[in-house]
């Protein structure tokens, strides 16, 4: 790339960086938790809130209680959402009022709410999930999903304002750590955190350790210093590949985050989700990662489900996902990413493997064409984690490396814009797919309903 181009498209990115910045609600106030009761109390101010009218809800989990909520003026407000509500994911969408009608979002609100939650120890529940808030015997988990703090939707644009600047007073008496996305993790059992720079809030507290390296930081790890050491030499490998591969820098310095989920996970399942800049890993430890003799992770599954974390920077921060297509351009993008990732370290034959071993698997599967696709949801597990990565890796056979590695640079041009069909063959064409060759793709594999045709083409 030539150094003004460069240059250019670093200066756009701090200009969106700031813009963004400049728009996002901030946040503010006291948090309370009791660890060992499952007890959250909250005292939060939202300041710097859009002007949305009365298009907007203010999203809040469902386990929680409102006790007040003021304006900016400190009135005390009437609001509807406690009886009859329907949810929206986790959280009950709550609107304040005036009379009969609904009042346009000031500029300042002020919640207070306390919510109280299982505390599992001895036996786990049936499941666990990024919008679950989770306490252990050791630790609580709030993210980003699960709405423990007040989250403005934006009804008319279909989006959430989940991403806020914030300066929260955390209070902790049994929790020796305290950490917030985006904010160095602090000592307890008090701790004031804060970021300039808007972000997804990821509430991690508990009895844990802290390992901070140049690249990245590890949080209830137990990692010796020489495996901490590898974990980070492996992920810088990752980042090498998407900074050349995509043109744009990996804009984070990782926090890896290693919890026990409440539902029973490992010693061979695991899961994981990203709030950047924290990727949160649980079933698996980080140690059982690593082969400090080899100096690598011990198999490509391991490096290519970190590599497929890391792709969220791109396709889920840098473009974010929203419309019909979302999981097609959250998920299956960075998936896709993940197996050119581990191709790249590991050579051709890993993603022959990855291939082969989708091949029984979906030899029934049937799905709703791309272009069909009327719903975010439509877009299934399987669909969005094997079968339209393949799509993908078949665009590439098709088009050549270069053309799809431009389909992928160009994607990310796309941020705002909303992420359905015709975003995508407008990104194609941009990648210098003509309309002809499209076309024929299209009918031979894009609009097929029978997972097991695209193996023809691989």
């Amino acid at each position: 790339m030539k150094p003004f181009y460069t240059a250019f498209l670093l200066l756009t990115s701090l200009f969106h960086q700031v813009l963004a910045q400049q728009k996002s609600p901030h946040v503010s106030g006291e948090v309370e938790i009791n660890r060992a009761e499952g007890l959250i109390k909250c005292d939060l101010y939202l300041n710097n809130l859009p002007d949305l009218g009365k298009q907007y809800k203010v999203l809040l989990n469902r386990g929680f209680n409102i006790g007040l909520w003021r304006d900016d003026s400190g009135k005390v407000l009437k609001y509807s959402g406690f009886y009859d509500s329907n949810l929206l994911g986790e959280a009950v969408p709550y609107l304040p009022y005036s009379g009969n009608d609904t009042l346009k979002l000031p500029a300042k609100l002020r919640l207070t709410y306390t919510g109280a939650f299982p505390v599992y120890i001895d036996t786990l529940n049936s499941f666990d999930f990024k919008g679950f808030i989770a306490f252990n015997s050791n630790t609580v988990r709030a993210a980003d999903q699960s709405k423990w703090y007040p989250v403005i939707y934006d009804v008319k644009n279909d989006r959430e304002l989940q991403d806020v600047t914030y300066d929260i007073d955390v209070t902790c008496k049994d929790c020796e750590t305290i950490y917030i996305n985006g904010s160095a993790a602090k000592a307890g059992p008090q701790a004031r955190l804060r970021s300039n720079v808007a972000r997804p809030l990821l509430l991690f507290a508990g009895n844990y350790k802290v390992q901070p390296l140049e690249n990245s930081t590890f949080l209830n790890a137990e990692l010796t210093p020489d495996e901490a050491a590898v974990f980070n030499e492996n992920i810088n490998t990752i980042v090498d590949f998407y900074k050349s591969y995509l043109k744009v820098p990996f804009g984070a310095k990782i926090t890896f985050l290693q919890h026990q989920a409440v539902e029973p996970y490992g010693p061979k399942r695991s899961w994981g989700f990203v709030t950047f800049p924290t990727i949160a890993v649980a079933g698996k430890s980080f140690k059982s990662e690593i082969d400090t003799q080899k100096r690598l992770f011990v198999n490509t599954y391991s490096y290519a489900f970190y590599a497929h974390e890391m792709g969220h920077y791109y396709f889920g921060n840098v473009l974010k996902p929203n419309s019909t297509l979302k999981w097609f351009f959250l998920e299956s993008m960075a998936e896709f990413l993940s197996i050119k990732a581990t191709e790249n370290k590991y050579g051709k034959d890993a993603t022959r493997k990855y291939i082969d071993e989708r091949r029984s698997m979906m030899k029934d599967w049937k799905v709703k064409p791309l272009p069909e696709i009327t719903k975010p949801d439509q877009i299934g597990e399987g669909y969005r984690y094997n079968y339209a990565p393949l799509m993908l890796l078949v665009m590439e056979r098709r088009f050549g490396t270069k053309a799809m590695q431009l389909f992928c640079q160009k994607a990310l041009q796309n941020a705002g814009k909303e992420t359905d069909y015709n975003l995508l063959v407008n990104t194609v064409k941009s990648a210098g797919i003509s309309n002809e060759q499209w076309q024929l793709f299209e009918k031979e594999v894009i609009s097929q309903s029978e997972c097991k045709k695209v193996f023809d083409y691989l």
